[in-house]
């Protein structure tokens, strides 16, 4: 399965091989089949419409919900709330949307090619709107998701520019994680070498983010392991010299002085969300590790286990709030579980 891979600056064209599914699935009255827990927890919709859900925020008791355009109809995302099984859509908000994060009364939100800070929540409404981050040169890819750091620097992954799937990319800011101050200043790049950082997140303790990393489809002898990794600063996990095949990574191979990645994941299983409660991740996988999409949960060195499984379209967005898992499939439906 290949849509997720250009997911970022790209604007999700490649997911309409997938928005067909959405459809189908939730053209019944009683909509899609839930998902289940493996602990047997209960799974609710807490929403229903978002087109392509990528990320999530929390602010007292509302619950925000980012999402990409609607690949049904060309139409736009956006950011909509959550509540009563329904999504509302926030007005005179960004049209696209690939990271949320709520800091001191503002919700920074990553368009792609810009990071704004929207401030003044009615329960309704933003009353103002600034763009704290743009880069308007020539071959920047734009941002994916964002998350704040434990000493209050945004972090945020760059997106895949698909010219550059096989190969480096000549952008000085590209294919890695940055950082910047909470007022958009003092950008720098953390980590390299990763070839599509998506979505991140900070476990408790941990003053590194762990970031979710799409390898390739195809177009290599050996298809690459997904992974996790942790973006400490001036780490590069060598894309596109070491995608950390097997070969590779033995001693005098081409990943050798290379940071390696924290977690493997199996081909093609895309990890997309990634959240946290004390140290336990868990993890939106658009693919799965073979029977579907999926939500795993795993420790910060663990095997990845099933938490979530039986969607019926793939899964990208999750979040925390608490001890609830949030979760968006592109059925457009968002699901809400406890960890336990």
């Amino acid at each position: 399965m290949s849509p997720r891979r250009l997911f970022g600056a790209v604007l999700l064209a490649a997911l309409a091989a997938v928005s067909s599914l959405a459809l189908v699935t939730s053209s019944g009255a009683a909509g899609p089949p839930l998902p289940k827990a493996a602990g047997g927890q209960t799974v609710e919709v807490v929403g229903t419409g978002v087109p392509t859900p990528t990320a999530f925020a929390f602010a007292g008791s509302t619950v925000f919900a980012a999402s990409g355009p609607d690949e049904s109809n060309n139409g736009p995302g956006g950011l909509f709330t959550l509540a009563g099984g329904k999504a509302t859509k926030v007005p005179n908000t960004p049209a696209v949307i690939f990271g949320l994060a709520w800091k001191s009364n503002q919700l920074y939100v990553s368009t792609g090619p810009t990071i704004v800070a929207l401030s003044g929540w009615n329960g309704t409404t933003f009353s103002t709107e600034k763009t704290i981050y743009q880069n308007k040169q020539k071959g920047f890819p734009g941002f994916n998701g964002l998350a704040f750091g434990p000493e209050g620097r945004l972090y945020a992954g760059l997106a895949l520019n698909p010219k550059y799937d096989h190969a480096a990319d000549p952008f000085p800011m590209s294919q890695g994680v940055v950082s910047m101050t909470a007022a958009g200043k003092g950008i720098k790049m953390v980590a390299s070498g990763m070839r599509q950082p998506f979505q991140l997140t900070f476990p408790q303790g941990s003053k590194y983010p762990y970031v979710t990393v799409l390898g390739q489809d195809k177009g290599t002898k050996t298809a690459p392991n997904d992974q996790i990794d942790i973006a400490k600063p001036g780490s590069d996990f060598g894309f596109p010299t070491c995608i950390w095949t097997a070969a590779q990574k033995k001693k005098g191979g081409s990943c050798e002085g290379f940071d390696e990645p924290k977690i493997y994941l199996p081909p093609h299983a895309s990890p997309m969300g990634i959240g946290a409660i004390g140290k336990t991740l868990y993890v939106s996988l658009f693919g799965g590790t073979g029977k579907g999409p999926e939500v795993v949960e795993m420790s910060e060195r663990g095997q990845p286990m099933p938490f979530l499984t039986g969607f019926a379209a793939p899964v990208i967005a999750l979040g925390i709030n608490g001890q609830s898992i949030y979760v968006g499939d592109l059925t457009g439906q968002v699901y809400k579980v406890a960890a336990k």
